[in-house]
């Protein structure tokens, strides 16, 4: 799949399925592999995007410091160049940030949004686990050691309870042909801290689906929730015995459930 110059940088992606367009946005450090068990499910009735953003996977790390609205431009720059003039998009974490950007200052382009497992500000102690991971990077610690206790705050103790999941994770992060370095671990990370959508998504007037967790250590339930209260449009949705990422933890659930909200639109 093709590289393609958006913006400053040259970004990496790529298209599956025919339809109606839903952009897949992926969250801090993350990249497009994240929706790998959601993608084929949904490519059955519409056009799925995947990319990496900006200083993840196969595109550009450009210099820092990043901010969400910067990656919130890269996704709107990219359906530019891909001929796309409105879609629906989802966003996971980080992802769900985009989103809400994208929702209040490139409205145009947005038929619905679904905000997974996301929060309207920085208000997680998992901030100091983040920055506590970057200074063991740094240090070069043991990187199986980093990625199991990033699992632990990740994914819930039912789906990490299962024969071999964990060591699959950790083999997969391991052989990451394009793993997330240190600069863009930071500049993704000064994305993260300014982020603040409470004074301006009240004024999201889009279709709204909000998707917490119930054992979602890194946004409590409370705060995901939070964010439906502040977009008039929205609804809420709760994934029982779930993690940070219930796309991975229950990807046909997840596919359902986005496809029953879409048909709705």
């Amino acid at each position: 799949m093709p590289r393609i110059k958006v913006n400053d940088i040259n970004m990496y992606y790529e298209s599956h399925g025919q339809g109606e367009p839903i952009v897949l946005i992926s969250g801090f450090s993350a990249d497009h592999t994240a929706w790998d068990g959601v993608i084929d499910i949904l490519a059955k009735n519409n056009e799925i995007i995947v990319f990496d953003n900006r200083g993840a996977g196969q595109t550009d790390v450009s210099k820092g410091p990043y901010s969400i609205e910067l990656l919130a431009n890269d996704t709107a720059a990219l359906c530019s160049e891909l001929g796309i003039k409105k879609a629906h998009f989802i966003g996971n974490s980080m992802g769900g940030m985009i989103v809400q950007d994208l929702s209040y200052r490139h409205s145009s382009l947005v038929k619905s949004v679904i905000i997974s497992n996301s929060t309207l500000y920085r208000q997680s102690c998992f901030h100091y686990y983040l920055l506590a991971q970057l200074h063991l990077l740094k240090t070069n610690a043991e990187k199986s050691a980093i990625v199991k206790a990033s699992c632990s705050w990740l994914f819930s103790f039912q789906f990490l309870s299962q024969e071999g999941v964990l060591e699959q994770l950790v083999e997969d992060e391991l052989n990451n042909p394009y793993p997330f370095t240190i600069p863009a671990n930071e500049a993704q990370l000064a994305a993260l801290a300014s982020f603040d959508s409470r004074g301006w998504a009240k004024n999201i007037n889009v279709k709204t689906l909000v998707i917490g967790s119930d054992q979602d250590l890194i946004f409590n339930e409370a705060s995901i929730k939070e964010i439906a209260k502040h977009i008039p449009k929205a609804q809420y949705y709760c994934f029982d015995n779930c993690g940070h990422l219930p796309q991975i933890e229950y990807p046909q659930q997840f596919a359902k459930i986005v496809s029953q909200f879409i048909s709705c639109i």
